[in-house]
């Protein structure tokens, strides 16, 4: 399954990128795949992180080990599940 977490960003790039570094670092150690840190091309969203990932419950257990920081000012989590058509 892949999943989308778009959000809002108010803090500056360095901030960004440690945050993200912090990312890559939880995922490795879980079996969550990062396939990186995109812009959006909605305007309610600056960034959209890309994960790849057998099952939520995996990548909530990833997700906790990386704490919200302030400049994150929310966020949504979208999954996408692979259709058999």
């Amino acid at each position: 399954m892949i999943i989308l977490l778009y959000f809002d960003w108010g803090g500056s790039r360095k901030e960004l990128k440690e945050w993200n570094e912090k990312i890559v670092e939880a995922c490795n150690k879980a079996e969550v795949k990062y396939l990186g840190l995109y812009g959006s091309m909605n305007v309610k969203w600056n960034y959209v992180g890309v994960f790849e990932t057998e099952s939520y419950d995996v990548f909530l257990d990833m997700g906790k080990c990386v704490n919200q920081p302030p400049c994150m000012t929310h966020y949504i989590t979208e999954v996408l599940m692979k259709q058999r058509l």
